[in-house]
This record gives structure tokens, C-alpha cells and sequence, in this order.
């Protein structure tokens, strides 16, 4: 019977240690995304306030308007992330073909792909 006392407080103990590293993981990442956060929306505002009141003659911002607008920009464009602005499509937005290659090379294979002219030989005959 002392065996499987053993056996189940050492199964106990690895649950326990287990989800204090859970919950010591959740703790960092959530201040990791806090301070992202912060550090965001102070480089938004220093370079909006170094940049844009000179160029444009726009007033200057406080932190929480560069928060804002760091916001509305990241609901705008999308960005920050994995995949940009993609928002779980699969690949079949305007700037995909589909199977995971650019517009671009869409047109260049409809291109080569269509049907060539007749074109003349050296010998004065045609090509058909």
C-alpha cells in the first residue's frame, strides 16, 4: 500500500509543478504583451511627435492618441503578427493565387502560356 502512496503523491507533485509553470508562463507573457504594448505606443509617439509636427504641421500626439493610432492602424492594415492581415484566410486573397504564390507570378505563366504568333522562319515558311 506504501507504493502506491508513493506512486500518487510523485504523480501529485508533477501536476502541481506542472501548472505552476503554466501559471508562471501566463504571468510572463501577459507582461511580455504589456510592455509591447508600451514600448509600442512610446515609439509611435516619439516618431509621430519627431517626424510629422515638422513635415505636415501636425500638432503633436500624447501617449494614449499614439496608443490609439497604433491601434487603428493594426485594424486597418493588419500587421504585427504571423501572416499580417491575413485573419485565417487560406491564401486566396487578391494578392494570392491560391496555391501560396504571388499575383505576379500568375500573370507571368498566363503570359508564356498563351498562344505565340506565327512566326516567320529562315527559310521564308511559316510556323503554324
Amino acid at each position: 500500500m506504501d507504493g502506491k502512496d508513493d506512486i500518487g503523491q510523485a504523480i501529485a507533485r508533477e501536476i502541481s509543478q506542472t501548472i505552476a509553470k503554466k501559471i508562471a508562463i501566463g504571468i510572463a507573457l501577459f507582461f511580455g504583451f504589456v510592455f509591447f504594448i508600451l514600448f509600442g505606443g512610446i515609439v509611435v509617439q516619439w516618431l509621430w511627435n519627431w517626424l510629422l509636427p515638422d513635415i505636415f504641421g501636425l500638432r503633436r500626439v500624447t501617449f494614449w492618441e499614439a496608443l490609439g493610432l497604433l491601434a487603428l492602424s493594426r485594424i486597418l492594415f493588419g500587421g504585427f503578427g504571423k501572416g499580417g492581415g491575413s485573419h485565417g484566410h487560406s491564401g486566396g486573397g487578391r494578392r494570392s493565387r491560391g496555391d501560396g504564390q504571388p499575383w505576379w507570378k500568375k500573370a507571368k505563366t498566363a503570359a508564356t502560356s498563351e498562344a505565340v504568333p506565327p512566326q516567320g522562319r529562315d527559310d521564308g515558311t511559316t510556323v503554324s
